[in-house]
């Protein structure tokens, strides 16, 4: 039954069933066609979900990440610095500020309000994302406006001391503080870079499918040119041969999607060093930081994302070109052979 099956088809190709010549012709151009159909759209599925990740992942998701890593930082580092000075002034009120610790301060918190812009501008944050982003960007404006008042307030103690425990709180406050906020919107993109890294169901469905109907469609075209050869006396059809030579794309495609996936794994475990760990924890390097975005930027280079993610719009042209191809030369074939010519010329 094994080989039976193959036997047939291939009998069934190369019209060594007993067809006739039209008949051929007219069944081998709907399997042509049909084939052509059902491995393009799988081949275009297959390629596409792939590689519109990769395409996410690297103006998007990617990119969110790590400004939300940074902003989270920056955060954290600015509340230690401000908490630092403020414990110099108290100490120190009547010597100059010799740090200079208002001004790193400041940069920080810049810094930070910069991240979280550029996290919004990615596109990677939904509504209420960005709802909540908004929501983290206003209150670093009221903490920050809290620290000021613990300076402006820093001969009078316990006024100073009430706006730093307020600001505190308004960073480190469980679910409704700012880091808590940032570290929940990391999550979420953290989350999206696993989905968007994921295989999923479509390309894995979409592949097999995608090979057997490619593989049949060369069997058939082969099996057309035995035909033209044996029955029409045709050495070789060279626009079918060049349809043929077409198939030779989806091995190359094929690499391109596994090029594509391997980038992206290497993208996600470089984002795995950026997971906050909580707000009470210890914040995130700014060198790490760093060294991830790189990583990241390395991994989609090196995995051709742009180059791969423009071949997407070849498949559905090639796969029509292909149909077009093998309708003309086939349908041509029909003609001459359905309605036979004159001895004298023309059509009967």
């Amino acid at each position: 039954m094994t080989t039976y099956l193959p036997r047939r088809f291939w009998r069934s190709a190369t019209g060594a069933d007993g067809v006739s010549t039209v008949g051929y012709l007219r069944r081998q151009l709907a399997w042509l066609l049909a084939l052509t159909a059902v491995g393009g759209a799988a081949l275009f599925g297959a390629y596409d979900e792939v590689h519109r990740d990769s395409v996410s992942i690297r103006d998007r998701t990617s990119p969110a990440v790590v400004e939300l890593a940074r902003a989270n930082t920056s955060l954290q580092e600015a509340h230690i610095t401000a908490r630092e000075h403020l414990d110099y002034r108290a100490r120190n009120h009547k010597w100059p500020d010799i740090l200079a610790r208002g001004e790193e301060y400041r940069t920080q918190v810049a810094e930070a309000k910069s991240s979280l812009a550029r996290a919004a501008a990615t596109g990677a944050l939904n509504r209420e994302d960005q709802q909540t982003l908004r929501i983290a960007s206003g209150l670093v404006d009221s903490y920050a406006l809290r620290i000021d008042g613990a300076w402006t307030q820093s001969k009078q103690p316990k006024l100073s001391h009430a706006n730093l425990s307020y600001a505190e709180r308004m960073m480190y406050a469980r679910k409704s503080g700012i880091l808590d906020r940032i570290a929940a919107l990391q999550a979420r993109q953290s989350a999206a870079l696993d989905r968007q890294e994921d295989w999923g169901a479509a390309p894995l469905l979409a592949w097999p499918v995608a090979v057997t109907a490619c593989a049949l469609l060369g069997v058939r075209l082969v099996g057309t040119q035995v035909f033209l050869r044996q029955r029409v006396r045709l050495r070789l059809s060279i626009p079918l041969a060049a349809v043929t030579l077409l198939l030779a794309a989806v091995p190359v495609l094929a690499f391109g999607t596994w090029q594509a996936h391997a980038s992206q794994t290497l993208v996600q475990h470089a984002a795995d060093g950026l997971t906050p760990a909580g707000p009470s924890g210890r914040p995130v390097a700014a060198t790490v930081i760093t060294d991830a975005e790189a990583d990241m930027d390395e991994a989609l280079r090196e995995g051709n994302t742009e180059a791969w993610s423009g071949g997407t719009v070849f498949i559905p042209l090639g796969t029509a070109l292909m149909a077009g191809v093998v309708l003309w030369t086939l349908q041509s074939l029909l003609v001459e052979y359905a309605v036979p010519r004159r001895r004298t010329g023309g059509y009967r």
